[in-house]
C-alpha cells in the first residue's frame, strides 16, 4: 500500500512539475503577430525592420529583457481571428479602444496617429475638391459611384468604420484588396489611376513617396477632422494577454520616452513638424 501511495505521489509531483514548466514557458515569451503592412512592419527593402511597429516591439523588449520574443508573419484577417479566438498573441499596431470590446485587451496608448485622410491621385483629388467642400464629407464620397474606393482587407478605421460598413451594401464603387502588403498595393493602384482614393494615415503615403519618388494627395475628412487616433498594443483578452499587457503598462513611461522609438516616430511623421508636441500633449493626460 505504501509503495502504491509513493508511486501516486511521484506521478502527482511529475504532473505538477510539467504544469509549472508549461506555465513558465507561457509567461516568459511574447508572441507577436507581424503583418506585411509598411511602414508599420517592413519585411524587406531599404527600410527592412525599421517600421514604426517594428521599433515599438524592440522597445518593449529593451525594457522587458526577461521576455523572449517570437514574431510570426500573418495577414491582418488571421490576426483578427486569432485575437477573437483568444490565442496567445499580441499585435503592436492597434487602435486603442475601451477594454471589454471583443478581441484584444489593450495597453494604454503608446503614441498617437494623425487622423485618417483621403489619399488620392492628383486627377481624383481635383475632381473630389471640385464636387465636395474641404474637409470632405466621407459619407457622401463613399456613396458616390463616380469615385472608386479601395482598401486592404482586415483594416479598421476607428470612428470612420461605421461609415465604411454602412456602404458595404453598395460594392460597385469599391475594391477590397486581400493578401500581403495590402496598403502599398492599394496606393500603387491609385498611383496608376486604377482606383481613385483610399483612406489611411499620412505615414502610408510617406512610405510610398520614399519608395517611388511619387507624391499622392492628402484630403482631410469632415467626420474625423483634427481628431487624433491613439495607437496601442493589443494582446489576447485572456489571462496570458492581460499579464503581458500589465507588464507592458508598467514600462510605458520608458516606452514613450525611449530615444530609438521617438526617432522612429520623428522619421515617419516628419511631414508634420508639430507631431512630437501633439504626441506629448495627448499622452500627458493618459497615465499608465
Amino acid at each position: 500500500m505504501r509503495s502504491k501511495l509513493h508511486g501516486c505521489c511521484g506521478l502527482l509531483l511529475l504532473f505538477t512539475s510539467l504544469q509549472t514548466s508549461a506555465e513558465v514557458n507561457t509567461t516568459t515569451q511574447i508572441n507577436w503577430a507581424v503583418n506585411a503592412a509598411p511602414p508599420f512592419h517592413i519585411g524587406n527593402g531599404d527600410y527592412k525592420q525599421q517600421g514604426l511597429c517594428d521599433a515599438l516591439i524592440d522597445t518593449v523588449h529593451r525594457y522587458l529583457p526577461e521576455f523572449k520574443m517570437q514574431r510570426q508573419v500573418l495577414p491582418q484577417p488571421r490576426i483578427s481571428r486569432a485575437l477573437e479566438r483568444s490565442d496567445n498573441l499580441c499585435f503592436a499596431c492597434m487602435i486603442h479602444k475601451p477594454q471589454g470590446e471583443q478581441g484584444a485587451y489593450y495597453s494604454v496608448p503608446t503614441h498617437i496617429y494623425l487622423p485618417h485622410h483621403i489619399i488620392a491621385n492628383s486627377n481624383a483629388a481635383q475632381r473630389i475638391m471640385a464636387k465636395y467642400p474641404l474637409p470632405v464629407p466621407l459619407a457622401d464620397l463613399l456613396a458616390d459611384e463616380g469615385f472608386h474606393f479601395g482598401y486592404p482587407a482586415g483594416r479598421r478605421y476607428g470612428v470612420l468604420q461605421p461609415l465604411i460598413e454602412g456602404q458595404d451594401s453598395r460594392p460597385g464603387n469599391r475594391l477590397v484588396r486581400s493578401g500581403d502588403d495590402g496598403p502599398m498595393a492599394i496606393l500603387q493602384m491609385i498611383d496608376a489611376q486604377r482606383l481613385d482614393y483610399t483612406i489611411d494615415y499620412n505615414i502610408i503615403r510617406r512610405y510610398h513617396e520614399l519608395n517611388t519618388g511619387r507624391l499622392l494627395q492628402l484630403l482631410p475628412i469632415a467626420e474625423n477632422h483634427q481628431q487624433l487616433v491613439h495607437g496601442a498594443i493589443g494582446c489576447s483578452n485572456n489571462a496570458w494577454g492581460r499579464n503581458v499587457i500589465d507588464k507592458i503598462n508598467s514600462i510605458m513611461p520608458h516606452i514613450r520616452t525611449d530615444a530609438d522609438f521617438n526617432q522612429s516616430l520623428d522619421f515617419w511623421f516628419q511631414h508634420h513638424p508639430q507631431y512630437q508636441q501633439l504626441n506629448k500633449r495627448a499622452l500627458a493626460t493618459i497615465k499608465p
